[in-house]
């Protein structure tokens, strides 16, 4: 089922403390959005990105995000289709947990349930059996998320810092110098260096690292180039490297990233 302009309207309307959407060829919308239901959505097949006013999100495949009630997002994608589960729920059933974002792989109890729901998406009625399954999974829902999937982006706020993100992220597979950047931008390197690092709470080389680890997940999950040629095309010398930064920042090897594009839906 695709999305039409008033859908997001259609989601708050339904008289249901949960209410199940799925598309298998999801269409992203450009602007950002809110809706009063706090939102569960299950990437199924492709990867998508979040976009918070403060973050931006990598979404693989077998990957899911909670996104709080009334949290203005967007989403976005370079693939054709993505194929989406979502399971929508009212605050009033939700507890104190869940005002915070969370990101988190999918084990296969969760996506079997989620899956499951199928059978009631876009179901507009009341329903005694889907209105229990669909609080079972809210309720064991923070013994699935363990630790948050840290792949992720901020985005800093003033001006200046807003136009060097933008160009560490056109340029992350290059050698970036700070020197070079303080220079392009006309600032001093020391105080670039300190402002960055005091409203992003990151270094710059991290960010850069950053950007060119949550970029690979990206490519891992397109499987159009193996591991080595990944790590080269996002900037790093070896692939011991590339590999070594991965698991540091993400607890995981690459490899784990290929195997979930590799799985059949």
């Amino acid at each position: 089922m695709k999305r039409h302009v008033n859908d997001y309207q259609l989601v708050d309307e339904v008289k249901k403390d949960a209410f199940v959407w799925h598309a298998k060829h999801w269409r992203h919308s450009k602007d950002f959005h809110s809706h009063r239901k706090a939102q569960l959505v299950f990437v199924e097949d492709g990867f998508q990105y979040l976009h918070t006013q403060e973050k931006s999100f990598l979404l693989p495949k077998n990957h899911a995000a909670w996104i709080p009630s009334s949290t203005p997002h967007k989403t976005s994608s370079p693939l054709e289709s993505v194929s989406l589960r979502t399971i929508y729920y009212e605050p009033k059933v939700l507890s104190a947990y869940f005002d915070d974002i969370y990101l988190f792989y999918v084990p296969e109890v969760l996506k079997k349930m989620i899956l499951y729901t199928e059978k009631w998406s876009m179901n507009t009625k009341q329903s005694i059996s889907e209105e229990y399954f669909l609080k079972a999974i809210l309720y064991e829902l923070p013994q699935f998320i363990t630790s948050s999937v840290p792949l992720l982006i901020p985005s800093p706020k003033s001006e200046v810092l807003k136009n060097i993100a933008q160009y560490l992220q056109q340029n992350y597979d290059q050698k970036i110098n700070i020197g070079d950047l303080s220079n392009i931008f006309h600032i001093g390197r020391r105080t670039l260096e300190r402002n960055f690092k005091s409203e992003m709470d990151m270094t710059i080389s991290k960010y850069i690292q950053l950007i060119r680890l949550v970029k690979s997940v990206e490519l891992l999950n397109q499987r159009e180039y193996n591991i080595s040629e990944i790590a080269f095309q996002v900037g790093y010398k070896s692939v011991q490297s590339f590999s070594n930064s991965f698991f540091h920042l993400l607890g995981k090897r690459p490899q784990f990233y290929r195997s979930l594009s590799e799985t059949s839906s």
